[in-house]
């Protein structure tokens, strides 16, 4: 049995929701409720009675429930004092590092971040935390690397970022296929996000359109200038208000990017975790 089920456990019976547990564990509705079926094969017994309310604890899963919860925030407390004054080297891409970190290292957490490397491809930072370079780092799209902790943090769908004078700032939603028609403002070609674009631009146009290469922090400039279209995250979008370029929801989510968390030990990813839940 995984410490993280009986978390999973606790946090449905919290939240008496498997959608609203999940959507706190940053894990998928269908994951988490497979996650507690196999917890109560293991115990024997149901933990809980589903109905169109919601969840609520069976007899036995409440006096789980009682047993297990002051174990469980005792431990967190003790992985947290034993990582406070500990600074946790981590790897980022630049978005990340300019919408995302800056929130936690700002505020009192169980650890202190110091972002020590950056890169464009976050597959990158593997090495450097095989090597021991860094502590830790937040890798997309690759779930598991062998000989290093990890697990699922969020998710992150992509925007199409056009100029505020575009007729496309009008709407309320656009298709990728139509933002083809339109010059391309993507970073390098050795990117995620431009090897995803041109997936979908092999697979969906005839004629494909001009692509301008430009590093990821000058993208949206460009845009705003008017030299075509891109696509930026909803962790940038939800936090900046860009004089000149319209950020639209893209139809059927065709572009969007899978976050793990990464450490060297269980003993971090748990600390980690837990700070970047809060």
């Amino acid at each position: 049995m995984k410490l993280q089920m009986l978390e999973y456990f606790l946090t449905v019976t919290k939240e008496k929701s498997i959608s609203k547990a999940a959507n706190k564990l940053f894990v998928s509705q269908p994951a988490l409720s497979k996650q507690i079926r196999k917890l109560e094969e293991i115990l024997g017994f149901s933990l809980f009675i589903r109905s169109s309310n919601g969840m609520s604890l069976t007899s036995k899963g409440e006096n789980l429930y009682n047993d297990l919860e002051p174990l469980i925030h005792k431990l967190q407390y003790q992985l947290e004092k034993h990582m406070k004054d500990k600074v946790i080297r981590m790897g980022s891409d630049p978005l990340l590092a300019s919408y995302y970190f800056p929130e936690y290292i700002e505020q009192i957490n169980p650890f202190k971040i110091q972002l020590t490397k950056i890169k464009d491809d976050t597959l990158d930072l593997i090495p450097l935390l095989e090597s021991g370079e860094i502590d830790a780092a937040i890798i997309q799209d690759h779930p598991n690397q062998k000989g290093l902790h990890s697990t699922f943090l969020f998710s992150d769908e992509f925007y199409a970022a056009v100029p505020i004078n575009h007729h496309f700032a009008r709407l309320e939603s656009i298709s990728v296929t139509d933002c083809f028609k339109f010059t391309q403002m993507l970073p390098p070609s050795f990117t995620p996000l431009y090897q995803k674009i041109k997936m979908l631009m092999d697979k969906n146009t005839i004629h494909l359109p001009e692509i301008i290469e430009i590093p990821y922090h000058a993208l949206i400039g460009f845009v705003a200038q008017g030299y075509g279209i891109s696509y930026l995250p909803s962790i940038m979008v939800e936090k900046i208000d860009y004089k000149g370029v319209a950020f639209i929801p893209l139809q059927d989510t065709p572009i969007k990017r899978e976050m793990y968390l990464y450490a060297l030990d269980k003993d971090t990813l748990k600390t980690l975790k837990l700070g970047f839940d809060k």
